[in-house]
């Protein structure tokens, strides 16, 4: 008999980073080909998961070093070391954080 393990990693995407995106086509910084309300499609695709930022995502931001000023990556990280998530990024910055780094350049 064959027994096959399966492992299943679920994939989260931060409400800050929607946030972000959000303002960054309202101010004219970027620009979606297909536009904001495209970015759902994907997410459901592939079960993307929204990742909301809670009580305790912002009690672990203030207990972060200023390595990172970025408010919106300062929540991302804080929300990788709450929820114990690795960060797809290549902002060097995040490895001054004892935060989980899959891609980093």
């Amino acid at each position: 008999m064959f027994t096959q393990n399966i492992l299943y990693s679920q994939c989260f995407v931060s409400i800050a980073t929607i946030w972000e995106i959000a303002i960054k086509i309202s101010l004219g910084k970027l620009d979606l080909n297909g536009g904001f309300d495209d970015i759902a499609r994907p997410l459901q695709r592939y079960e993307i998961e929204l990742l909301p930022i809670s009580f305790e995502h912002v009690q672990k931001l203030l207990k972060l070093d200023f390595h990172h000023r970025d408010p919106f990556d300062r929540i991302i990280i804080s929300q990788g070391l709450v929820e114990k998530l690795s960060i797809i990024t290549k902002d060097e910055n995040f490895c001054k954080y004892n935060v989980r780094i899959i891609w980093n350049k």
